[in-house]
């Protein structure tokens, strides 16, 4: 362009931000029931940056039937894909009609599946059966690893263990339960401030697996750690609507929280208790943030790279069985 924007002048001061389809640096919305309205304006807007579109728990089983076609449609015009929460995987598992369930999801046009056990236990080799059957039709498969119950914790190596099996059963990613609400779950505590040691022991005991997560974090203050914790290529998921653009701008250092470390400026001093920011975690001013030397930990556990099979933009042909 001979003449740029004004906004087109200036370059990301976090470099490294890669365009779709992409292996790291996800983004995952979730959708508790916004208009279609809505949505294809956000889409029109911001599609670039939404990688997954999550209707919110089994919450498409609320809408009329065309509506959800509707918002599958949309996503697909988009290059986003869209997919039902895992609570609706759940419950088919619990009636028994699970087999069935996928096939209706890839018949109606849905290219990607959660299978997760945050409400019912799912016995292992179910849990494997499953994972491997969505894997052998085509999905992009994500799992979840966490309890939804309050104050069920099952431990760094618990979730590390059952990380490793889901992504050896095929699955693409690893979501860690962080619920929309972003509270007391396996890394939140009841004010929703991250539990540090748990998400990097996590990481640490993962090693280069810990690429595959999916960190769900629908608050700011949390987007903030993870970004300066592990690098702009972090996965995040349980985004809401209203705040992708916010969260790119985070990704691309165009917000004062990650600016900062991009031009190597010290820790901003806590804010004053005041009303409370929207995305705020209780404690006026606490990120949960270890401060700089949370982003000079990084350079151990950053592992991303631009390589890859597991790229959720290009899926494997369908595989059918023959009965």
């Amino acid at each position: 362009m001979e003449h740029p924007y004004w906004s087109q002048v200036l370059s990301n001061p976090l470099p490294g931000r890669v365009g779709k389809p992409r292996i790291a640096g996800l983004t995952m919305v979730i959708d508790t029931g916004i208009p279609l309205t809505w949505m294809r304006d956000l889409l029109q807007m911001a599609a670039e940056h939404i990688d997954f579109w999550k209707f919110a728990f089994a919450s498409a089983s609320v809408y009329p039937p065309e509506r959800v076609m509707d918002k599958i449609t949309i996503c697909q015009e988009y290059g986003v894909f869209a997919y039902p929460g895992g609570t609706s995987l759940e419950i088919a598992i619990a009636q028994g009609v699970w087999q069935a369930y996928l096939e209706r999801l890839w018949a109606g046009g849905v290219r990607a599946v959660e299978v997760s056990d945050g409400t019912i236990d799912v016995p292992p080799r179910l849990r494997r059966e499953v994972i491997r059957t969505a894997h052998q039709m085509g999905f992009t498969v994500l799992t979840e690893v966490g309890k939804k119950a309050p104050g069920h914790h099952l431990g760094v190596q618990e979730q590390a263990r059952m990380v490793q099996a889901d992504l050896n059963s095929g699955a693409d990613y690893v979501l860690i339960e962080g619920r929309a609400c972003g509270q007391n779950t396996e890394i939140y505590d009841r004010e929703g401030n991250v539990r540090e040691q748990e998400v990097q022991a996590l990481a640490e005991v993962l090693g280069p697996l810990a690429t595959r997560l999916i960190w769900e974090a629908p608050r700011f203050a949390q987007q903030v750690y993870y970004i300066r914790t592990f690098g702009n290529r972090v996965n995040l998921g349980n985004v809401r609507p209203r705040d992708v653009v916010a969260l790119e701008s985070l990704r691309r250092g165009l917000q004062s929280d990650t600016l900062r470390v991009a031009l190597g400026l010290p820790e901003a001093p806590p804010a004053p208790p005041a009303g409370g920011r929207e995305h705020g975690l209780g404690k006026s001013g606490d990120l949960g943030v270890g401060g700089a030397s949370g982003w000079g930990a990084a350079g151990g556990l950053t592992l991303w790279t631009d390589g890859g099979s597991h790229r959720p933009g290009e899926r494997r042909p369908p595989r059918r069985s023959s009965s």
